[in-house]
């Protein structure tokens, strides 16, 4: 199903993370998901001063068909601006963003019931509206209980036929100049959209998890903290340890890491954007991991994350590797602990 976590650093950044893990039909383990993407082109930011990022979970077909269309509508608006010159036909916000994705994803869901609605009863929802449909020239009242009963179950998104789309859920979350960082969630089975008023957002599986996990965070820190942000180094690592954690108590959660660090104060997309994934992901999860374990210390951990995802010049992977394994206070342990064993 997969897991999203995202944590405010200030009034202008903050990341997003999720993983790559997907269970088909609840059975099959597969690591190919990717959630995690942009929806809107370099130039689109360029052109609005503009950050949004989607974070899914869900059925993998259903998301990506969620993201793919969202994708092309933000494309047309953005056409017609161009075209028109007018501010009204293009997104500004995150806000607007969030608004275009959930109208696309009751798109679907709506396309989907009515698919299913006349796949298992042989009429559709205006059919339904109406009270009968035409069959072979015949006009067939929808009248039966059994039939009415089980139709409002499909309508209403609550049979289990719709579980592709039931269990799907979303984050949008990005960067503009009217709200600085900010993201909206919605959910499958569900017609509303919502504000984010945390720090945090988690989705998905293991989110409950999670949501404690940043609670207990969150407590620790002081009001100005918990108001306008936390320190980056900080809040990756906290991101991370947190994902870490879900990860070893929840199923449905592994992988590689795909981690996206927004910069509100950049000039350009270049400046705002930032995506860490594939060997630096899994290095960051080792590193932190180790530091959860008390096998290098805070500053060791707070260091290596600092320069592999901050650091302006280039901190090569076997560079990061070598100091992770000096900073170890117990080299067999550490050993132990990156092959899966407890420590």
């Amino acid at each position: 199903m997969g897991l999203v976590n995202s944590l405010k650093f200030s009034y202008k950044s903050g990341a997003i993370i999720t993983d790559e893990e997907f269970f088909i039909g609840g059975r099959r383990r597969v690591h190919t998901a990717d959630n995690l993407q942009t929806l809107i082109t370099e130039q689109m930011s360029n052109e609005l001063n503009l950050e949004v990022v989607f974070g899914g979970a869900g059925n993998l077909a259903v998301v990506s068909d969620v993201i793919a269309k969202i994708k092309s509508n933000l494309q047309q608006q953005y056409k017609e601006f161009l075209r028109t010159g007018n501010d009204k036909t293009v997104f500004r916000t995150v806000e607007d963003v969030a608004r275009t994705a959930m109208k696309v994803f009751q798109e679907i869901s709506h396309d989907k019931v009515n698919k299913k609605l006349y796949g298992l009863l042989g009429f559709t929802i205006d059919d339904f509206n109406r009270g009968y449909y035409e069959k072979e020239g015949k006009k067939i009242e929808i009248r039966e209980d059994k039939i009415v009963r089980q139709a409002m179950e499909i309508i209403m998104m609550k049979s289990s036929n719709l579980k592709d789309i039931q269990e799907v859920e979303a984050v949008i979350i990005g960067c503009d100049e009217e709200s600085g960082f900010n993201a909206f969630d919605f959910y499958g089975g569900m017609t509303h959209l919502y504000i984010s008023t945390s720090l945090y957002n988690a989705v998905g599986a293991g989110s409950t998890t999670t949501s404690l996990a940043f609670a207990n965070m969150i407590n620790l820190l002081g009001l100005d903290e918990r108001r306008n942000g936390v320190d980056r180094v900080f809040g990756l690592t906290e991101l991370i340890s947190i994902t870490n954690q879900a990860a070893i108590k929840n199923s449905e959660i592994g992988g590689y890491y795909d981690i996206i660090y927004i910069d509100g104060c950049g000039k350009n997309h270049g400046e705002r954007f930032f995506e860490i994934n594939g060997e630096k992901t899994q290095l960051l999860k080792e590193i932190v991991g180790a530091y959860d374990n008390n096998l290098i210390s805070k500053d060791d951990c707070c260091g290596l994350v600092e320069k592999i995802v901050f650091k302006e010049e280039e901190f090569s992977f076997s560079e990061a590797e070598s100091v992770f394994f000096n900073s170890a206070s117990d080299l067999k342990k550490l050993g132990l602990f990156l092959r899966g064993y407890k420590v």
